[in-house]
């Protein structure tokens, strides 16, 4: 993992523990992402310093206002993605697979230019099945 996409993951990651029992633990994190814990602990100092979560060695982790807001635009970008691979007529669960993987690789700007295109393409009904 590297850069802009390491953090994104770790946020993910983060928001999955605290949603599945209301904490995260950097031992669970290192496991999950398949990382040491040493990397777990520099990269939340670095998320904490990056304001993106409220961290306290020992104590847990919770994600700040600008961590959920992240969160929420790499939602938004699944979203679309998945959408568009569900129209050009990939399975379910291979379209979210992949929007998985895709939504750490486009920019906030092409993924605003994708969202528009797959609306402007359900509400005239096209069909991009090939």
């Amino acid at each position: 993992m590297k850069g802009r996409e390491d953090r994104e993951k770790y946020l993910e990651a983060i928001d999955y523990f605290i949603k599945l029992h209301g904490y995260a633990r950097p031992l669970e994190i290192a496991e999950y992402l398949k990382v040491t814990p040493a990397s777990v602990s520099q990269m939340l100092r670095k998320l904490a310093d990056d304001g993106l979560i409220n961290y306290e060695k020992y104590r847990g982790m919770t994600l700040s206002e600008k961590g959920k807001k992240l969160l929420e635009k790499l939602d938004e970008k699944e979203e679309s993605i998945y959408q568009l691979f569900v129209l050009m007529g990939c399975n379910e669960k291979t379209a979210y697979e992949k929007a998985c993987i895709f939504e750490h690789l486009i920019d906030d700007d092409l993924a605003a230019r994708l969202k528009d295109f797959v609306t402007k393409i359900k509400e005239k009904d096209i069909k991009l099945n090939m």
